[in-house]
């Protein structure tokens, strides 16, 4: 709006005419036209015409905002989405991992089961352990990093020619039945015999294994306990209190979207249904609500509520967190903590990995949960843990750099153990992040910029300093093999990545299965690929790819099979293209045979009529 300066503010304030000046001959017919005013129209309406017209503030208080309401506020982790994502835990176990739903690569590559296994290591020179060495893993979830960090520590006690390796008894746990199943099915730790227990452990209470016969092991005092993105999925609440108010807590409410048409793309269920299921006292039923959880959408608001009725960590938290405008309180994960305390050997330690808040600033920002595929989590209060937990005598350690990486680090260990926690402030600071991780970096950028044989040169340098890094092997082997064309070397490297992870990438036997075709060996990479599809069917390289390998095999019905399957699980378009493509050729191959046996019938019925 343009301001007239001679008038100024009190221009605005007239009064608006709501007389348009119109043309001369529209006015005059227009005046013709139209009832003198609004109550004429209306005294000339016949009767059952349209209404009188309302007060605005009538019209509105008829107005309701179309809401399918499918859970009241309530705490954060007892919210239906928070449950769907434990419930889902407990049904998928490694497909979760597997389907790529969660990231599991950082802390499951090979890097942090080296590190771990040195910090071990240096624990172990420097407390002189007697007896067996008692290692527990919570939430260990796809057991990579068991796995890798048992192979570590075992090289390293061999290279070092200690005896602590032999000692080892490794508890290796998650909060699903299913993933420990899985575990057993592919034999993930046969190899080690007795040496590792595998069971059920609630993080809530880490006191037992349960193991898969039902049977129940009692923890002994332990060495050390390793905690890899497990506490994030802990109960926690954010709290606030103003002035001298009461404390308030933050609470969710979820509704189903009001969108029916995509609702009836993903069910048939109706929201009354849906709704009923939210309430379901049979977890199996509520479960059926997974598909889903991308159709909730939330509201959060502050209440006032019973402090007595919070956790006791709310209280402590608050008391050492008074000026905080709002608070994360992991009260889940500093039970644990609590418990897991009481349950270490003396000068025993908790080494934690996982993601969240590395100030105070950040950490009043933070509390929402946080989806990944269909499970939620919410990040550490990592400030808050380093106060509660250093005023129960333990030292709260974080490596320099900390807070610029992607998954954050924290010892917890008591006085006395010196050597430990060097070991520790060396291996896990951001100085040996960079060491191993810089010249794969350097390598990409190099392939960024068309330069492929600084790119070879920094892959070399890369393996050398990681050479059990399966992810690493992998984009080497793709490198190698794809884009410089060695085959030969490609597959080398594929099947040293498969050496250490063959159970949870579709990736890597589509590396290996790439190179086997180009070099012609069809029944090889055939086997691969079909190794990718038993990881997760819905993969659509895989799918892709044995569309290629089935026509090869004179086989067009399952390669169509195959690009349907495909393009139903390209979620991001990355292969529709391709897919679409490969399904033309098919069809057109098929066209084509058609027509050519059509014409040798034609020429074979010909040469039967000229002979008779």
């Amino acid at each position: 709006m343009r301001i007239d300066p001679s008038t100024g503010e009190a221009a605005l304030r007239a009064p608006l005419s709501l007389s348009l000046p119109l043309p001369v001959s529209l006015s005059a017919s227009l005046s013709a036209a139209l009832p003198a005013s609004l109550s004429a129209m209306d005294a000339d309406a016949a009767p059952g015409g349209p209404p009188a017209i309302r007060a605005p503030q009538d019209v509105l208080s008829g107005v309701r905002v179309a809401s399918q309401l499918l859970q009241d506020f309530r705490p954060i982790t007892e919210s239906i989405e928070w449950e769907l994502g434990h419930l889902h835990w407990a049904q998928a176990g490694l497909l979760t991992f597997a389907e790529n739903e969660v990231p599991y690569v950082v802390n499951n590559s090979g890097r942090l089961s080296e590190d771990a296994a040195a910090l071990l290591f240096h624990h172990c020179a420097d407390t002189a352990p007697q007896g067996a060495i008692a290692v527990l893993e919570l939430g260990a979830g796809c057991g990579l990093f068991a796995r890798m960090f048992l192979q570590a520590f075992r090289h390293l006690c061999q290279q070092e020619g200690r005896d602590f390796d032999q000692r080892l008894v490794y508890y290796v746990t998650d909060g699903s039945p299913r993933t420990v199943a899985q575990w057993q099915e592919r034999a993930l730790f046969a190899e080690f015999g007795g040496q590792v227990v595998a069971g059920c452990c609630d993080a809530m209470r880490p006191e037992a294994v349960q193991l898969p016969d039902g049977s129940t092991v009692p923890l002994p005092p332990l060495h050390a306990v390793f905690c890899n993105y497990v506490l994030d999925v802990l109960p926690a609440t954010v709290v606030r209190r103003q002035g001298d108010g009461p404390v308030q807590e933050l609470r969710i409410r979820t509704r189903l979207t009001d969108d029916a048409q995509l609702v009836r793309q993903y069910t048939a269920l109706s929201p009354g249904e849906i709704r009923a299921l939210v309430d379901h006292a049979d977890a199996a039923q509520r479960a059926r609500l997974l598909p889903l959880v991308g159709l909730f959408e939330q509201e959060v608001g502050f209440f006032d509520c019973d402090q007595a009725a919070l956790s006791p960590w709310v209280d402590a938290a608050l008391s050492v967190s008074e000026a905080a405008p709002r608070l994360l309180v992991n009260h889940g994960a500093f039970g644990a903590l609590q418990t897991l305390q009481r349950r270490l050997a003396p000068k025993g330690l908790v080494l934690i990995n996982d993601y969240g808040a590395c100030t105070p600033e950040a950490a009043a920002q933070a509390g929402a949960s946080q989806r990944f595929g269909r499970t939620s989590a919410i990040g550490l209060n990592f400030p808050l843990l380093a106060q509660l937990f250093g005023r129960e005598g333990w030292q709260v350690l974080a490596p320099s750099g900390d807070a610029q990486r992607a998954i954050h680090a924290r010892l917890l260990i008591g006085e006395g153990c010196e050597r430990t926690a060097a070991a520790f402030l060396n291996r896990f600071s951001a100085d040996a992040q960079q060491f191993f991780e810089a010249p794969a970096q350097e390598a990409r950028m190099h392939l960024e910029s068309g330069r492929q044989d600084a790119a070879l040169e920094s892959y070399r340098q890369a393996i050398t300093r990681s050479p059990r890094d399966w992810r690493l092997l992998g984009e080497v082997a793709e490198f190698v093999g794809l884009q410089l064309r060695d085959f030969s070397a490609g597959i080398e490297l594929a099947r040293s990545a498969l050496d250490l992870n063959p159970w949870l990438s579709t990736w890597l036997w589509n590396v290996l299965g790439d190179c086997l075709f180009c070099q012609e060996q069809f029944a090889a990479a055939h086997e691969a690929y079909l190794q990718a599809e038993g990881i997760d069917p819905r993969d659509a390289r895989t799918q892709l790819n044995l569309a290629y390998t089935w026509q090869q095999r004179g086989d067009p019905a399952r390669a169509l099979a195959c690009i349907a399957q495909g393009l139903a699980g390209d979620a991001h378009g990355v292969h529709t293209q391709r897919l679409m493509e490969k399904q033309q050729q098919i069809l057109a191959r098929i066209a084509a045979l058609r027509a050519s046996e059509q014409q040798r019938l034609a020429q074979r019925a010909a040469r039967l009529q000229g002979g008779a």
